[in-house]
């Protein structure tokens, strides 16, 4: 019985990391597809869009902000 306790507690402990990870991971920026989005912007040279792109690479919540409103338009 105390063995089973002990493998229990393992592996919701794996659980949970598994869990920390999967959130995290969702959290990442894909810093390629960033690029694509900002290099779409029609009206701008590369190079103003470019700055664009390093500048929201720079503030990743900027980014992130940036990548919502592009899913919602």
């Amino acid at each position: 019985m105390y063995e089973d306790d002990g493998v229990e507690k393992l592996y919701k402990k794996i659980g949970n990391v598994e869990f920390a990870i999967q959130s995290q991971s969702k959290n990442q920026l894909d810093v390629n597809e960033v690029y694509t989005e900002v290099m779409k912007i029609e009206g701008f040279d590369k190079i103003t869009l470019g700055d664009a792109f390093d500048h929201l690479v720079q503030n990743e919540m900027l980014a992130k902000e940036f990548m919502a409103k592009k899913m919602l338009t």
